[in-house]
């Protein structure tokens, strides 16, 4: 399939670290033209930034200006030369500001700081900039048109706090963007490289230290798991495994007194991180809010059985094959995982099948049809 039509696809900045909108945005990017669409992707350089050492305030306010003053002035003056802009990551939507007449499009992720603003959370608060920061985006928020959702909880959600999209919108689910591909011996090879047990059983979390991810949840329900042998025999010898930055103290001091069976990796590869996938015996994911919940899906695709939360969007991007639980009750769902521990060993192939729905090519396709609705109301208006 071809397009004339040429986009401008805007990224995020890197020294943000968020690792899975840069690689969400690259294979957009790919994606998009295959597709037939001539893309340009572009992103804030760091400038200012490197000026600073360390990741104190210092560098922090300097990446600001290199986002928001010296990149919004490149994307004003570029935005016109193309027929679309898509900006990959609705906490950019302020850029949207700046388009004047050119079509753009956004891909909204989640709301979940939007919902903390908004008081939806209980016991949650933003700091000072993060309030700051999300108004802006909440008021940027309200002049997109069209919208692409990664889940329709994320969809519902922008329909009760922002609107109605008065454009073009549609729910395109994130695909598996490469995993499910490794096989068994490269896995082990990986796991011996990176000195990790390879004839021990291990859980598996993998996420930041945020809030709603719920690391000191995973690790608890680990811990019952374990002084619990009597539930479920396999897991005496258990490791639980842990993807991310050092965690935080809650989680540490529920871990106080197996440490020996906890193991953090603060760095991993993709390569790594599939090969954890691949060897794991359950990822463990009982996060309290998603926008969607990648990992889920990642590991489905390498046929790691899941256990997540029983609540939208985990349920539906989990599907049949994975353990439902309630983190708000650990005692009672660390029982519920030893009492299900046999039928969940032995979903791996259907967690592979229900992972296979969250295809790379499926997506390409829907979002081609969005991008191209849009193109077509746009032209549409014009007089």
């Amino acid at each position: 399939m071809s397009h004339s039509a040429r986009i401008l696809l805007v990224g995020n900045y890197a020294p943000d670290r968020q690792f899975s909108m840069l690689r969400y945005t690259s294979w957009l990017a790919a994606a998009l033209r295959r597709q037939g669409f001539e893309v340009d992707l572009i992103a804030p350089s760091v400038r200012l930034a490197k000026l600073a050492s360390g990741q104190g305030p210092a560098r922090k306010w300097l990446g600001f200006v290199d986002k928001f003053l010296l990149f919004a002035a490149e994307l004003k003056v570029r935005a016109s030369r193309y027929d679309l802009v898509h900006i990959a990551d609705h906490s950019n939507a302020p850029y949207l500001l700046l388009l004047g007449s050119t079509p753009s499009s956004i891909t909204c992720h989640d709301l979940i700081p939007i919902k903390v603003l908004s008081g939806e959370v209980e016991g949650q608060r933003l700091p000072s900039t993060g309030r700051y920061l999300q108004r802006l985006i909440r008021l940027s928020l309200h002049h997109v048109a069209n919208i692409a959702f990664v889940s329709a909880p994320t969809q519902a959600d922008f329909t009760r706090l922002i609107g109605l999209p008065s454009g073009t919108s549609d729910v395109i689910p994130n695909p598996v963007i490469g995993f499910g591909g490794m096989d068994q011996n490269r896995a082990l090879e990986l796991l011996r490289q990176a000195d990790l047990p390879v004839d021990r059983p291990f859980l598996l979390h993998v996420g930041s230290n945020i809030w709603y991810k719920n690391r000191g949840g995973a690790v608890e329900l680990f811990g019952l798991l374990r002084d619990h042998p009597e539930w479920e025999p396999s897991l005496r010898d258990a490791l639980m495994v842990c993807v991310g930055p050092p965690l935080p103290e809650d989680a540490t001091r529920i871990a106080s007194n197996w440490q020996r069976n906890l193991i953090v990796l603060s760095e991993a590869s993709n390569e790594l991180i599939e090969a954890l996938y691949m060897r794991a015996e359950a990822l463990l994911y009982p996060s309290y809010e998603e926008g969607f919940g990648w990992p889920i899906i990642e590991a489905q695709a390498c046929g790691c059985p899941v256990i997540t939360t029983d609540k939208e969007p985990m349920r539906s991007i989990a599907g049949p094959a994975a353990l439902l639980i309630d983190p708000h009750q650990p005692q009672k769902s660390a029982a519920t995982i030893a009492r299900n521990w046999a039928w969940l060993t032995s979903q791996s192939e259907a967690a592979r099948s229900h992972a296979g729905s969250f295809s790379e090519d499926v997506a390409a396709a829907r979002y081609a049809t969005f991008l191209v609705k849009v193109l077509a109301e746009r032209k549409d208006r014009m007089p």
